[in-house]
């Protein structure tokens, strides 16, 4: 991270640098009248396998992902980042369309990023969606909107351990919930209330790696309380909830660059909920994860080196 870095130097710097990437690579004519030039024009930017053979030219298929972002053409796509970090750590799955399984790579990476030990094989997937839990919180609301509908960006299993990952790249901020009333329906604003009420202070209450000043805090609001999109847990929203999935055989892995000054300093703030110490909800920055062992030299220029 640079002196003094604002948000804005900070992206300027990668966005540059993604510029530099995209003329050295030939991965792509720039987007419209060259303004934009770490965007990669493409005919099609909904079918992943074009988006990769203009920004990955290393061969990796898009055969893991089914549902790639509408700007995941644009080189700073943490969506994309994530893929291009993770697929050559795994191989397809033959027997279930859009899974894969883990090679010795991950498993190294695994162990000696998060210090979770999983087994060769072990099952993964991109844009993770835990069904079980969208039906339970539709539930809540007697049917009404589309449940809890947490999508990760990664995600691992291997018998009771699972391990979630959030990428994050040049976002601004962490996903908050939405403080323009406009964007969203009154009904949306129900079930939302409805399911931290019925179910995130549940989860909250038994989660065992968050503070009890954090727990009191939160568990003293009411129902209607929470359609206020200044109370502390919709301020930190995704993290809250993204931090929630982990228990004792479960690990919340958020991933993001130090060099960031917003989300490193929203993930400093949301530390505080936090006992000190526990290992279940996982910072860790893209600045510390090289290795030639699970991160090629073409990614670590692309995404890394400029940071």
């Amino acid at each position: 991270m640079k002196t003094n870095d604002t948000y804005a130097s900070f992206k300027k710097r990668v966005t540059d640098n993604l510029a530099l990437f995209n003329t050295k690579w030939g991965a792509g004519s720039f987007n419209g009248k060259g303004q934009y030039p770490y965007i990669a024009r493409i005919e099609d930017e909904n079918r992943l396998s074009v988006i990769l053979d203009i920004i990955d030219s290393d061969g990796v298929p898009g055969d893991l992902y089914q549902k790639p972002h509408r700007y995941a053409h644009h080189l700073n796509s943490s969506q994309v980042m994530c893929y291009e970090f993770f697929r050559p750590l795994m191989t397809p799955d033959p027997e279930h369309k859009y899974w894969g399984l883990a090679d010795n790579s991950l498993v190294e990476f695994v162990r000696d990023k998060i210090g979770v030990r999983i087994n060769k094989g072990a099952i993964c997937r991109f844009e993770y969606e835990d069904d079980k839990t969208n039906c339970l919180f539709k539930s809540f609301t007697g049917g009404k909107g589309q449940g809890e509908k947490s999508q990760f960006d990664f995600f691992i299993k291997d018998g009771e351990t699972e391990i979630f990952f959030e990428i994050k790249y040049t976002e601004s901020t962490f996903g908050k919930w939405p403080s323009d009333r406009r964007a969203i329906s009154r009904q949306s604003v129900l079930n939302h209330c409805t399911y931290i009420e019925k179910g995130y202070k549940k989860m909250l209450s038994m989660n065992p790696f968050f503070t009890q000043e954090c727990k009191n805090s939160i568990l003293l609001f009411g129902e209607q309380d929470f359609s206020n999109p200044d109370n502390p847990f919709n301020r930190q929203y995704q993290l809250f909830r993204n931090a929630l999935k982990a228990t004792t055989t479960k690990y919340s892995v958020f991933i993001f660059p130090r060099a960031n000054p917003n989300t490193k300093r929203e993930f400093k703030l949301f530390e505080s909920n936090l006992i000190p110490g526990q290992s279940h909800v996982v910072e860790l920055n893209w600045e510390d994860l090289y290795s030639p062992s699970y991160m090629s030299q073409r990614f670590f220029e692309k995404f890394i080196e400029s940071l």
